[in-house]
């Protein structure tokens, strides 16, 4: 009995750690397979000055080499899609709700404003002709010391995540 409550335990963190992170939204007649020829670019919307120039040009040619990987060719003259990389630094406040109730003292409790930042991480592919979306995918990035600083392994991690899910 032991042993198979152990064992559905095990299968249970292994399906959750093994998720994929990238939400996913794209046209039901969208198959990557039905494209030759792409072209990568950044959106212009990274070049905020919280996101750093070396992750946007590492996350351009990576994604790059990855689609080159799938048997696609780039060609900026005449692309099949265009992959838009978007990089996004959020300023969110959030404000603590006080615990009730207000008489007694909580020493743990922190009433002032929290001011958080998030960054996000989005692939859409657009078709050439249309300008139209086909697919598109989001994900929360790592955020390091109030820029948007990403290792070449971090990199690949991500391209990875999304390259996951755009070939399924």
């Amino acid at each position: 009995m032991y042993k198979k409550i152990l064992a559905l335990l095990s299968l249970i963190v292994i399906v959750g750690c093994s998720s994929n992170p990238v939400s996913v939204e794209k046209v039901s007649t969208f198959n990557l397979n039905d494209y030759e020829t792409f072209m990568v670019s950044i959106s212009d919307k990274s070049e905020d000055v919280k996101v750093s120039p070396f992750t946007n040009a590492g996350l351009k040619k990576e994604f790059s080499e990855q689609l080159e990987n799938l048997g696609l060719t780039e060609d900026a003259k005449k692309p099949g899609f265009k992959a838009v990389i978007s990089l996004s630094v959020e300023n969110k406040n959030r404000r603590s709700a006080r615990r009730y109730p207000y008489y007694y003292y909580d020493p743990f409790f922190d009433d002032s404003l929290n001011d958080t930042e998030r960054s996000y991480l989005r692939l859409t592919l657009y078709d050439v002709e249309s300008g139209d979306p086909l697919w598109t995918g989001l994900r929360s990035t790592k955020y390091v010391d109030s820029e948007l600083k990403l290792s070449q392994e971090e990199i690949s991690k991500y391209v990875e995540s999304f390259l996951s899910e755009l070939v399924f």
